[in-house]
């Protein structure tokens, strides 16, 4: 039988699969399209199986608001070249519209349906023929909860900020800061307590072999541990456009943080 150039071009399409090995899937299959695609399918989950050892530390992040619900994800690769590719960013941009075609909502990719991850690794493992790397959806999220979105220009670090009243323009500074510094904790009561009492337990003994006057330790002590977890306390961090505020300060009396998100790569 000859060769069936629609057929092959259909089936590149359709599998990104370079044109070479659709024509060899096409032969095997009898030209029969569909068994070429699942010979194919074979092929890329033995080809993502054995790429699955490298080291992954490039990707993107990607947020999206659509209909009052915020779905992210972030999906590693070996380099920024491929990261960068529009197969790579057109498999994201699938990825979430997978997310947000279902309802359940989830917070992390532990929480997320399990045949919605199996669905989804699947696509990833299938990308790994077209793009030759391997790659893997690190994490996703899909809230509905109330939140300003910000992906930063280059797809590497984005936020969410969830918040309470009305003020997308406080919200936006303070996802900015989430995505430029990194906090760890959105307050000090936030902390977990054991953290606390071994930094306490560490000053204490340092003041009190350093002979600072018992009456004064508890006041220097506060101000000691304030200072040192101050810069990993989003509502204690300086803001980042006026070193001589703090996030806490920028915020309107009746503007609430409630929690925040951050996705990034390295």
């Amino acid at each position: 039988m000859g060769i069936d150039m629609n057929l092959l071009k259909q089936l590149r399409e359709a599998t990104f699969a370079p044109m070479k090995d659709c024509k060899d899937a096409l032969v095997e299959a009898n030209w029969d399209f569909d068994k070429a695609q699942d010979i194919l399918k074979e092929k890329w989950i033995l080809k993502a199986w054995k790429k699955a050892d490298r080291e992954t530390k490039e990707g993107t992040v990607k947020i999206v608001s659509k209909d009052g619900k915020i779905c992210g994800i972030k999906l590693l690769c070996e380099t920024d070249f491929v990261a960068k590719n529009e197969w790579f960013q057109a498999l994201c941009d699938t990825l979430l519209d997978k997310i947000m075609a279902q309802n359940e909502l989830f917070n992390s990719k532990e929480e997320a349906p399990a045949a919605l991850v199996e669905e989804l690794d699947k696509l990833v493992k299938e990308a790994v023929w077209s793009l030759g790397e391997n790659m893997q959806l690190k994490d996703m999220l899909y809230t509905a909860q109330k939140g300003f979105v910000y992906n930063h220009p280059g797809n590497k670090v984005a936020s969410i900020v969830f918040y309470e009243w009305d003020d997308e323009d406080i919200a936006k500074e303070v996802a900015l800061q989430v995505a430029a510094m990194n906090p760890t904790y959105l307050d000090f009561d936030s902390i977990p307590s054991d953290l606390v009492s071994s930094m306490e337990e560490k000053f204490r003994q340092e003041l009190l072999e350093s002979g600072k006057p018992a009456n004064m330790i508890d006041q220097i002590l506060k101000w000691k541990l304030n200072k040192a977890l101050a810069e990993d306390v989003l509502l204690e961090q300086e803001y980042i456009r006026d070193w001589a505020k703090k996030i806490k300060d920028i915020l309107p009396a009746w503007f609430k943080v409630t929690s925040y998100i951050r996705l990034a790569i390295k």
